[in-house]
C-alpha cells in the first residue's frame, strides 16, 4: 500500500477504527496510530474484536495484518518481506502528521527484531527499520552491539540467559538448566558455569568462545529436530536501548525487552490490550518487564517441555499453564523458526476448550468471514 493511499484514507475518514491481529508487530502499530492520530485531532479507536468487521462492515476501518471484508471501506496494511507493519506505520505517520517521537521509533526496532529482519552480518535491517536504526544510533538512543541474543545475558549470566530465552528457541537447552550449565562449563573450561557473564564480544578470545558455543548449541539442537534452525544466524547481534522514564535513563537489552512483551502478551487472555498501551507511555514497559521476570523461569521450563514434545512428534496440541493463557508466544516461537504445521493451526487447550488465534486461521487459508466469526473479542478462536 502506498503512502498516498494511507494518507487519503485517514484524511477522508477523520473517525475510524483500527483492528490489528494479535502479533506484537500489529499491536504496537495500533498503539502508535491511536496515540499519534488522537493527538492530532482524529477520532481513532482500537478494537481487537474481528466480529466488528462483519457486523459493521460499512464502517471505515484500518486493518493491520488482517484481510478486508469490504474493500471500499476497509484499508489493509500488512507486514512485507523486509519491513514490519510498525515501520510502515511510523514512516507514513511522519509524512501525514510531520513526525513521531523517539519512543515510537524504538518500538519500531523491536518490531523489526520480532520479525527477524535484523542481519548482524550485514550490520542492519532488511527494510525501513534500517533508516530508523541509523537515526536512533546518531541520537545515542540505540547502540548496536556484538553479543548473543539471549534474554538478560548482560545481567543474568550466560547459563540463566540460555535457559530462559524462548526466541530464538534452542532445543535441548531452553528450559534445561542442567544442559545449559554443562555446555557453558565445557566451552569455557570453568568449574562454575554460572560465573560466566557475557556483555559484548570484543576480543579474539571472545569470538572463539562464542563460535564454539554456537557450534555446540547447534549440535544439541540437531539431536532434537531434523530442521536446521540456523542458530548461527539467529543468536548473534543485539542492541542496547536508552529510554527516559520518570526522569531517569534506563538501558534495556532490545531482545530482552522483546521477550518481555511476548511473554506478557500470552500470560492472560486480555493481555494484548495492554500491549497496545505500550506506545502510549514509556512507563508501561518497565511494568511489563517486572511481570515477565516474575514468571519467565517457570514458563521457560514448562513451555520448552511442550515444544520439545512437539518437535519429536509426540504433541499436536499445546496446553495452558498459570502463566500461559494464550497461544501467541507458541505461534511466535514456531514462526520464528519456520516450523509451524503447514496445513493446520497451532492448537491450544485451556479449561477443556481447544482454541487457536485468529492469525493462525488466516495463515492456513480459512476465509476471512469464516475466521472472524469463530473468534472472541480478543481473537481466541474455536477450532
Amino acid at each position: 500500500m502506498s503512502e498516498n493511499t494511507f494518507i487519503n484514507f485517514i484524511e477522508s475518514y477523520k473517525s475510524f477504527t483500527v483492528v490489528p491481529d494479535s502479533s506484537l508487530d500489529s499491536l504496537l502499530s495500533a498503539g502508535i496510530l491511536l496515540k499519534n492520530l488522537s493527538e492530532h485531532g482524529w477520532d481513532v479507536r482500537v478494537n481487537l474484536d474481528p466480529k466488528i468487521l462483519l457486523d459493521y462492515r460499512d464502517e471505515p476501518t484500518l486493518l493491520l495484518n488482517l484481510q478486508p471484508i469490504n474493500a471500499q471501506k476497509h484499508l489493509a496494511l500488512s507486514t512485507t518481506n523486509t519491513s514490519s507493519v510498525t515501520a510502515l506505520v511510523v514512516t507514513m505517520l511522519e509524512k501525514a502528521i510531520g513526525g513521531v517521537n523517539k519512543w515510537d521509533k524504538i518500538l519500531t526496532i523491536l518490531s523489526g527484531l520480532y520479525r527477524n529482519y535484523y542481519d548482524f552480518k550485514a550490520e542492519g535491517f532488511k527494510g525501513v527499520e534500517n533508516t530508523i536504526m541509523k537515526e536512533l544510533s546518531s541520537q545515542k538512543a540505540l547502540t548496536e552491539i556484538l553479543t548473543l541474543r539471549l534474554w538478560g545475558v548482560k545481567k543474568k549470566g550466560l547459563v540463566t540467559a540460555l535457559t530462559r530465552t524462548l526466541v530464538p528457541f534452542i532445543p535441548g537447552v531452553t528450559g534445561n538448566i542442567e544442559s545449559a550449565s554443562r555446555v557453558v562449563k565445557e566451552v569455557y573450561g570453568v568449574d562454575d558455569p554460572h560465573s560466566i557473564k557475557l556483555k559484548e564480544i570484543s576480543s579474539e578470545e571472545d569470538i572463539k568462545k562464542v563460535s564454539a558455543l554456537i557450534k555446540k548449541l547447534t549440535e544439541i539442537s540437531q539431536q532434537h529436530t531434523k530442521k536446521d534452525l540456523q542458530l548461527q544466524l539467529k543468536l548473534v547481534g543485539d542492541f542496547y536501548v536508552q529510554v527516559e522514564s520518570r526522569g531517569m535513563t534506563l538501558e534495556l537489552e532490545a531482545h530482552e525487552a522483546l521477550g518481555g512483551l511476548l511473554v506478557y502478551e500470552s500470560s492472560c487472555k486480555d493481555c494484548p490490550l495492554d500491549i497496545i498501551a505500550v506506545p502510549l507511555s514509556v512507563e508501561v514497559l518497565p511494568q511489563v518487564l517486572a511481570m515477565y521476570n516474575s514468571i519467565l523461569d517457570y514458563l521457560a521450563v514448562t513451555l520448552s517441555a511442550q515444544i520439545m514434545e512437539f518437535l519429536r512428534g509426540e504433541r499436536d496440541v499445546f496446553e495452558c499453564e498459570d502463566a500461559l493463557q494464550r497461544p501467541d508466544i507458541i505461534v511466535d516461537i514456531l514462526l520464528y523458526h519456520d516450523i509451524t504445521p503447514q496445513d493446520k493451526a497451532v492448537r491450544f487447550t485451556c479449561n477443556g476448550e481447544e482454541i487457536t488465534v485468529l492469525r493462525e486461521l488466516l495463515r492456513i487459508g480459512v476465509k476471512p468471514e469464516e475466521a472472524y466469526s469463530k473468534c472472541t473479542e480478543t481473537q481466541l478462536c474455536k477450532v
